[in-house]
C-alpha cells in the first residue's frame, strides 16, 4: 500500500509542477486518472471472483460503478487532452461520473451482510433491488438538497444553471458516499470485519469528494480551466478504492463461504449465531426502510416549503415523481418477491408435513403416522363410536427378490405392491411398517377386514415385470379385530361376558404379529386372524373357500391369548 501511494503522489507532483509544460501535464494527469479507474475496476472484479456473500457484492458493485465513472473519465480526457478544452461543459462524460454513485450506494449497502430471506430471493432480485436503492438514495438526496439549498444557488448564479446542476451534483453524491461510510465504520459489529477495507474506500472516496468540490468551485466562479494538482483526488482516490477491494476481512482472514448466518461455521442455536442472524436483519430492515425514510423526509420538506412560499421548483416536482416512480416499482417488486417466498415457503411446509407422515419409497403413511391412526381407533373403539380391524402384512422371500434384482429392482417391486395394497383398502389407511412389512386399518367389522385380507392376498399374487422377468411374490396377514378383552392378553383362559381389560395398541400389534408369523411356520401364503371367540384361525383365500367349507381350521396348540367381546361372527 505505501508504494501503491507514494507512486501516486509522485504523479501527482510531476503533473502538478507543469515541469514538463502545460499540454504534457495535463495528459500525464488524464492518463493517471484514466489508468486509476481501470485498475479500480480490474481489482474489484477480480477480487470479487474469490469472495463470497456480501464480499463479492460490493466487489462486483464497485467495479461496475468505477467501470462507469473510467468511461466517463475517457470521454473527459478526450476532451481535455485531445480537443484541448481545459474545463468541458456538461457532455456524455457527465452520465459515466453519475452512475459511479448509483452502484455505489448499494455496494456499501452490502456491507450489512445478506438475510436468508434475501438470499432464497435469488441474486437477481437482490442485484435489481440494490440498484434500485441506490437510484432511490441518490434521487431523494438529491431533491433534498435542491429544495433546501441548491436551487438557491443555481439561480443566483451567474453560471449556465445545467453546467452548475451538473457540477454540484458530483460533490453532493460523494459526501451521501462518505457519510454513508462514517455510518457504517460506527456499527462496532462491521467495523470489526471490515474496518480496512471502510477506511480504505472511505478515504478514497473522500479525496474524489475533494476533487469535486473544487471543480464544482469553480465552475461556479465560472473559471474556465482546473488546475492539474487539483485532480490529485481523482487519482488517488481510484487507488485507494483498488487497495479497499484488496484488503482482507479485519475480524476474519478466511472467511466462511457465506455471510448469512445459516451458513456460518457457528453451532445452530449458538449465541454467535442468534447474534449475527439478528444483525443481518437489522441490517436488512436498515436498506429496506431508508429509501422510505428519505421519501418522508422529501414529503415534509416540500410541504414546509409549499406552505411557506406558495409554490414548489419544478425541478423539485419532476425529480420528486422520478424518485417516487423509483420507489414504487421497488415496492412492486418487494410485493411480488415476497408473494413467492411466501408461496414456496407453504410448498416447503407442506412438503415437510408430507414426509414427516409419509414413506419416501412408496408414499404410502409411515410407522408414527399409522401409530397415531391405530390409537385413535383404539379410543373411538372403547368409546363405542366405531370398530377397526388391524392387519399386518409381510411379504414372502422378498429378500430373494433383492439378491436377484438388486435393491434398486427391489424398490421397484415394493412401489408398485404398496399401490395395490393401497387401492385393496377401500375404507382405511394403510402404511410401510419398515422393510417388506405393511400395516392397515380397515374400519369396519371382523368379515370386513377378513375380505380385504383375502383382495390384498390375491393382489399380491399378480405378477409384475421387472427387468424382463415376471416376479410373483406372496404374503402373510395377521388380522385382529380391535376391542376390549376380558383378561390381559398375556392370560391364557377368558371369561366371557366380562369387560375388566382395555388391551392397547401395543398388545394388539403383539397379536397381529403372532397372527402373522403363524400364517409363516404353517407354509407361508397365508392369513391368520383372531375371530370374535377369541380362537385363531386360518382365513381360507377364495380359491380354496370352496374345499375348506365354512369353517376356518383352528390351529393345533396355539394358545387362546385373548376372546373379543360380542356375539360370534361367522366366517
Amino acid at each position: 500500500m505505501t508504494v501503491v501511494l507514494g507512486c501516486v503522489l509522485a504523479i501527482v507532483l510531476l503533473a502538478g509542477s507543469n515541469v514538463l509544460g502545460q499540454r504534457i501535464s495535463v495528459l500525464i494527469d488524464d492518463v493517471a486518472q484514466l489508468a486509476g479507474g481501470i485498475t479500480a475496476t480490474v481489482v474489484c472484479w477480480r477480487t470479487a471472483s474469490r469472495r463470497t456473500g456480501s464480499e463479492r457484492q460490493w466487489r462486483v458493485l464497485m467495479a461496475a460503478g468505477m467501470a462507469c465513472w473510467s468511461a466517463g473519465m475517457a470521454v473527459w480526457a478526450f476532451y481535455r487532452s485531445v480537443l484541448d478544452l481545459p474545463l468541458p461543459s456538461t457532455s456524455v462524460a457527465d452520465v459515466g461520473f453519475f452512475l459511479f454513485p448509483i452502484f455505489a450506494v448499494p455496494a456499501l449497502l452490502a456491507f450489512v451482510g445478506l438475510s436468508p430471506r434475501r438470499a432464497a430471493a435469488g441474486a437477481r432480485h437482490v442485484w435489481v433491488m440494490s440498484l434500485l436503492d441506490g437510484a432511490v438514495v441518490v434521487g431523494s438526496l438529491f431533491v433534498l438538497s435542491w429544495a433546501t439549498v441548491l436551487g438557491a444557488v443555481v439561480h443566483s448564479s451567474e453560471s449556465e444553471s445545467i453546467e452548475f446542476l451538473v457540477a454540484i451534483m458530483y460533490p453532493i453524491t460523494d459526501l451521501v458516499l462518505v457519510a454513508m461510510i462514517v455510518l457504517l465504520v460506527v456499527i462496532p459489529q462491521i467495523a470489526s470485519r471490515y474496518r480496512t477495507q471502510l477506511t480504505l474506500l472511505g478515504a478514497g472516496i473522500l479525496m474524489m469528494a475533494i476533487s469535486d468540490s473544487i471543480y464544482a468551485y469553480l465552475v461556479a466562479i465560472g473559471a474556465n480551466f482546473m488546475p492539474v494538482l487539483t485532480d490529485g483526488g481523482f487519482i488517488a482516490g481510484t487507488a485507494l478504492i483498488a487497495l479497499a477491494a484488496a484488503a482482507p476481512r479485519t475480524g476474519d482472514d478466511n472467511p466462511s463461504p457465506s455471510d448469512s448466518p445459516i451458513h456460518g461455521s457457528s453451532l445452530p442455536g449458538s449465541p454467535t449465531t442468534a447474534r449475527a442472524y439478528t444483525e443481518t436483519v437489522t441490517g436488512e430492515r436498515t436498506q429496506l426502510l431508508l429509501p422510505y425514510a428519505l421519501m418522508g423526509a422529501i414529503g415534509i420538506v416540500l410541504a414546509i416549503l409549499r406552505v411557506q412560499t406558495g409554490d414548489l421548483d419544478s425541478t423539485v416536482v419532476v425529480l420528486g415523481v422520478a424518485v417516487v416512480l423509483l420507489s414504487l416499482v421497488r415496492q412492486v417488486i418487494t410485493l411480488v418477491q415476497n408473494d413467492n417466498l411466501l408461496r414456496s415457503l407453504s410448498l416447503a411446509q407442506a412438503e415437510l408435513t408430507y414426509r414427516a407422515h409419509h414413506d419416501g419409497l412408496t408414499g404410502l403413511l409411515n410407522r408414527s403416522s399409522f401409530d397415531e391412526h391405530l390409537r385413535s381407533a383404539v379410543n373411538d373403539a372403547r368409546a363405542g363410536r366405531g370398530r377397526a380391524v388391524l392387519l399386518l402384512i409381510d411379504l414372502d422371500d422378498f429378500k430373494g427378490v433383492n439378491d436377484r434384482f438388486g435393491h434398486g429392482g427391489g424398490d421397484r417391486l415394493l412401489v408398485e405392491l404398496a399401490r395395490r395394497l393401497d387401492l385393496c383398502v377401500v375404507d382405511g389407511v394403510v402404511a410401510r411398517f419398515g422393510g417388506d412389512e405393511f400395516t392397515a386399518l380397515v374400519y369396519g367389522d371382523l368379515d370386513t377386514g377378513r375380505a380385504t385380507a383375502v383382495r390384498i392376498a390375491e393382489a399380491m399374487r399378480t405378477a409384475h415385470e421387472i427387468d424382463g422377468h415376471s416376479v410373483s411374490v406372496g404374503v402373510c396377514v395377521g388380522v385382529v379385530q380391535i376391542g376390549r378383552f376380558d383378561r390381559t392378553p398375556h392370560e391364557s383362559t377368558t371369561v366371557a361376558g366380562s369387560d375388566t381389560s382395555d388391551v392397547d395398541e401395543d398388545e394388539l400389534m403383539r397379536l397381529a404379529d403372532r397372527a402373522m408369523y403363524t400364517a409363516k411356520r404353517s407354509g407361508k401364503a397365508g392369513i391368520y386372524a383372531y375371530d370374535a371367540a377369541g380362537t385363531l384361525s386360518v382365513v381360507p383365500s377364495r380359491s380354496d373357500q370352496g374345499s375348506l367349507g365354512t369353517r376356518p381350521k383352528m390351529v393345533a396348540g396355539e394358545p387362546d391369548p385373548a376372546r373379543l367381546i360380542g356375539p360370534p361372527t361367522s366366517t
